[in-house]
């Protein structure tokens, strides 16, 4: 796989990890409005209504692309419409009767006059606080314990380079060659991830020796 296609993957981690937040955290009616959103959506609910099915087996009905499936299960999941068990290989989906009765349980005046009271519809628009989303990128992007791509966004480059500086002790003052053999085993591209160490203030560079600025967030 190349840095594009890793990168890609990267990014789909990321963007699940946080749509799950936000999903898991919102509104009980914000996150039923979002589930009934789509058309295939409901289609994969009538489907689970007759029966559970796998990954594959709704794709093949419904015509599209297994990832396609995988998008919109995530969103069920997350709305609690959807359970789903692992059986050898394969994990079958099934429609969860109780997420549905919750949510009909919401539909009801009282619930809206809360909603007035609390301000809870704005929940699903408040990003996740920082400490949040820094795991979710460096889980996105590392994968056992390699950097699998240098992110584009800078707020995200920043996450992955405070990951990358952990492999250094800090009061250890380092040459280059040091430098460059531990980051090679993050990633290829040791030379930009040195730079981008020296660039976002993680690292100090003086007449070829490095060193941390300050230790290790806790």
């Amino acid at each position: 796989m190349d840095d594009r296609q890793e990168r890609s993957e990267a990014l789909k981690r990321y963007g699940t990890a946080r749509m799950n937040f936000e999903m898991e955290r919102a509104e009980l009616l914000l996150r039923f409005g979002r589930a009934f959103a789509d058309p295939m959506r409901l289609r994969i609910l009538a489907l689970l209504a007759g029966r559970s099915l796998y990954g594959q087996e709704l794709a093949e009905e419904l015509g599209v692309a297994a990832p396609t499936i995988s998008h919109h299960l995530t969103l069920l999941k997350a709305a609690g419409l959807v359970r789903v068990q692992r059986e050898n290989n394969y994990h079958y989906y099934s429609l969860d009767p109780a997420g549905l009765q919750q949510i009909a349980g919401a539909l009801t005046v009282e619930h809206l006059r809360d909603l007035a009271k609390t301000q809870a519809v704005e929940t699903l628009y408040q990003p996740p606080p920082e400490d949040e989303e820094r795991k979710m990128v460096q889980e996105a992007f590392f994968k056992d314990g390699c950097l699998v791509s240098i992110p584009t966004p800078s707020r995200q480059r920043r996450f992955v380079m405070e990951k990358v500086a952990q492999a250094f002790e800090w009061g250890r003052i380092y040459d280059e060659k040091e430098v460059n053999a531990i980051l090679k085993t993050l990633h290829p591209e040791n030379a930009t991830l040195r730079r981008e160490l020296i660039d976002q203030k993680l690292m100090m560079r003086e007449h070829g020796r490095y060193w941390l600025i300050r230790p290790h967030q806790a």
